[in-house]
């Protein structure tokens, strides 16, 4: 039977080992342990540099009240603190630290150095421990007010547990965790970790924010915009709940819960429990949330001594907090399941970038366009009408009046075929003979007839071409029925064939001689007429045009020409009969500045707008090429209402009442609206609202004359502008429009006070009247507003990405979903 072993006391350095880790497991728990020293020392600023996940290098930097010279000789040694003097202080504790073990512990299992400067010391002094003991005297050396800890080699001595602790980098994510939390908590103290010999901080947060900043910065705007705040209070039990959770939209693999219970980063299983339970409801299986919990309890009733790491703790009435707490979560979130929210993309696919710049950039950029067209994918044809389908995609016979007639025949025999190739080729003869007479006959004079076309295949060349050049012969083309007429007048030089008898003649499109025919034809009248499209064709009779001008003619044109190419001419919508030209310096700047910050890509969008339907009021569902988009229908409205300010300016129609508006009794209205943000600090209502009267009597004269804003002498408005036909403005409106315009406008300098009288113009037009007995106001949506909007509007570059066009679908998206299936 053996005997028992001698009980022997163990030596201090094994005893303060063994504490040392118990109380430091890893590279965090230290961190931990100094930034909570630093937050007791009241730093507004705290610098963390990691070298190898920690073990190599931890140093931390603050700008609080420093330590003590006479304090070095003690500060590492066990149970040696300011913050605790007696058993009774634990009941009310307000400090992170309290049992003075953090320091004496990290001297035991690495090489700790201090460098520190309180604010009554003229110096710094630095300081090295070993095991708890100063090495030497304190040093004298430069430094600011604050306390630097350096931690070298940590666990050098403890060669298990450095061996069993996890990779560098998982050591150094752990230690961006414990930081972020600390940061996330104490939004008026700047945290900043970076790893030793690089420029970028892994975390970064400014001094004086907030939560919420923090949480944005830190977690990304996933979390932070799907947030719920929550606050509770319970005197019973004297504790104070402030809770930032997210709501049912957002969901994570895995949950993220920082709990600080009397501002201190700790652990609950009871409450991290209590919050999956909850969120099973509202969320889907294996799917969690984010949550920070701040609990502040009374210091009586809790228990932080019950774990050497100190990151759990005990409290009173513990199951009843956690009951209160859950039953307050749930009602917050029962409040908002019941809608669901997505985001989407509100940077549109279209850059903004003009063809000089892609010249400039791209040096072969012309060398890259080629004439051929590539043919599209199914997922790139849209269809947005069954009368828009095309009849080549089911092999029909089309008779156009642009195209050769050709007859398809499915069984063909030789003979037949023999027959064809025959006759084609007397067609293409006669076509060379009828050519040469074409060229020849140049010197005809006094040409009066009129070409008139009464099939398909008597189509002439004028009407080949009329589908491109309408536009720019408007004046002397006339087209009724399927016939085309040109006018020419008797001093032309026509290069038309006609007979003899004045008879039309016929050219058929059968073959490639007739565009050679209609090419020479129309470059004829094009020279005389000018006004030709922009082609390929058309390129040849430019240059034959620009070479008889002079070099400051060619570049005045090409200047106009790129102006006219880059920015799209806005439409008037004055109602008027008669158009006064308008020279006033600040509405040109004012038209400039919309053209130049225009958004082409968007332009581009708008212009090719399919109307879907409207969402409500306010949003509508529109279709360009193959994308759906939302569509913020005030806001495009607000802004064509303003261009149609700037480019109607002094040219507006009159909307006149039947009975005049008293101004002093609009701006009381106006006054009792909430949006007018009156107090009792601004001054009686009746004094302002006869302000407003005086001051729109003494600017009448102007804003009858260039807005069409009449006010009579008495003070009564007898009349409003007419920015687009058949649309008028909601009247319940009209209160505070006319206070806004005595109140918001800059009267002194003239280009701000028409810019800002053009803005509260558009913002009171834009308000759409829901419940107007005149109108519909979802056909008044469709077929005035968005068809002007498509018409006309030049889409400012911040429509690109304040949401006001969200794309919803692609039709290439959905094809990839569709060919899964």
């Amino acid at each position: 039977m053996s005997t028992p072993a001698k009980i022997k006391k163990l030596d201090e350095v094994v005893v303060n080992r063994i504490a040392a880790g118990e109380v430091i497991q890893r590279p965090a728990n230290a961190l931990k342990e100094l930034i909570e020293n630093c937050l007791d020392a009241k730093a507004t600023n705290i610098q963390i540099v990691v070298k190898e996940g920690g073990l190599k290098l931890l140093q931390i930097q603050d700008n609080g009240t420093g330590i003590r010279k006479d304090d070095m000789e003690i500060v590492c040694e066990r149970f040696t603190t300011s913050k605790l003097e007696k058993i009774e202080d634990l009941q009310a504790l307000t400090t992170y630290g309290f049992r003075g073990e953090a320091l004496a512990s990290i001297s035991h299992v690495a090489q700790l150095t201090i460098t520190t400067k309180t604010k009554e010391e003229k110096c710094a002094y630095k300081c090295s421990y070993c095991d708890g003991v100063l090495k030497a005297s304190p040093i004298y050396c430069a430094g600011n007010q604050g306390t630097t800890i350096t931690v070298e080699n940590l666990f050098y001595n403890v060669p298990t547990r450095k061996k069993a602790l996890s990779s560098p980098s998982e050591e150094f994510s752990k230690i961006v965790e414990v930081v972020t939390k600390y940061a996330i908590h104490n939004p008026s103290i700047g945290f900043s970790l970076k790893k030793q010999g690089e420029t970028n901080t892994q975390v970064k947060t400014p001094h004086s924010s907030t939560k919420i900043n923090n949480i944005r910065l830190l977690y990304g705007n996933l979390v932070s915009r799907d947030l719920l705040e929550i606050e509770i209070k319970d005197e019973k039990h004297n504790f104070k709940l402030h809770s930032l959770m997210t709501n049912p939209n957002y969901s994570n693999k895995r949950l993220v819960f920082l709990l600080f219970i009397n501002h201190r980063l700790v652990e609950s299983s009871m409450l991290k429990k209590m919050l999956e339970d909850l969120y099973s409801v509202h969320l889907p299986k294996k799917t969690h949330p984010w949550c920070y919990m701040s609990l502040e309890i009374d210091p009586h009733n809790i228990d932080v001594n019950v774990h050497p790491t100190k990151h759990e703790v005990r409290f009173l009435h513990e199951d009843s907090i956690i009951e209160k707490i859950k039953i307050a979560l749930d009602e917050k979130l029962s409040g908002v399941s019941a809608t669901r929210t997505f985001y989407m993309k509100s940077k549109l696919p279209n850059v903004d970038v003009t063809k000089n710049i892609l010249k400039e950039v791209l040096p072969d950029y012309d060398s890259q366009k080629t004439d051929k067209t590539k043919k599209p994918y199914a997922y790139q044809m849209i269809r947005t009408n069954s009368s828009d389908q095309k009849l080549d995609k089911f092999s029909f016979t089309i008779n156009s009046s642009a195209k050769n007639e050709k007859v398809i025949s499915i069984e063909n025999t030789d003979e037949d075929k023999s027959k064809e190739s025959e006759e084609s080729e007397k067609k293409i003869e006669e076509k060379k003979t009828k050519s040469k007479e074409f060229e020849s006959n140049e010197n005809i004079e006094n040409i009066e007839n009129i070409t008139e076309i009464e099939t398909d295949k008597e189509m002439s060349i004028l009407e080949a071409t009329n589908l491109e050049t309408s536009n720019n012969l408007e004046d002397y083309a006339m087209q009724e029925d399927n016939s085309t007429c040109f006018m020419l007048s008797d001093s032309d030089e026509s290069n038309a064939e006609v007979s003899k008898n004045n008879k039309p003649i016929d050219f058929e499109l059968e073959s490639a001689d007739s565009s050679l025919i209609a090419d020479k034809a129309m470059e004829r009248i094009y020279k005389h007429w000018g006004g030709a499209p922009k082609t390929k064709e058309n390129k040849e009779i430019n240059k034959e045009i620009e070479n008889e001008k002079s070099n400051d003619d060619i570049q005045k044109e090409n200047e106009t020409n790129k102006k006219d190419e880059e920015t799209p001419e806005f439409k008037s919508y004055s109602v008027n009969n008669f158009r006064r030209e308008v020279k006033l310096k600040s509405i040109l700047l004012l038209r400039k500045k919309v053209e130049d910050n225009y958004h082409s890509g968007l332009r581009e969008i708008l212009s090719n707008l399919i109307f879907i339907g409207c969402v409500d009021e306010g949003f509508s569902l529109i279709q360009s090429g193959i994308n759906l988009y939302i569509s913020n229908t005030q806001s495009l409205v607000e802004e064509l209402f303003y261009e149609i300010m700037l480019y109607d300016f002094a040219n507006y129609g009159v909307i006149k009442f039947s009975e005049s508006l008293p101004i002093y009794d609009l701006a009381m209205l106006g006054l009792e609206t909430k949006d007018a943000g009156w107090s009792e600090e601004d001054g009686k209502k009746e004094d302002l609202a006869m302000r407003v009267q005086e001051l729109l009597l003494e600017k009448a004269d102007m804003m009858k004359e260039y807005f069409s804003i009449v006010i009579d002498k008495n003070g009564n408005l007898k009349s409003l502008p007419i920015l687009l036909d058949q649309y008028y403005p909601n009247e319940a409106g009209i209160p505070l429009y006319i206070l806004r315009l005595a109140t918001e406008v800059d009267w002194n300098v003239e280009q701000i006070c028409f810019q800002n009288i053009c803005r509260e113009t558009a913002k009171f037009y834009s308000q759409i009247d829901t419940e107007s007995e005149i109108y519909d106001w979802k056909h008044m949506t469709e077929h005035i507003l968005y068809s002007a909007i498509k018409e006309s509007l030049l889409p400012p570059k911040h429509f690109a990405h304040d949401s006001t066009l969200l794309q919803l679908a692609s039709l290439t998206d959905l094809y990839k979903v569709f060919e899964r299936c």
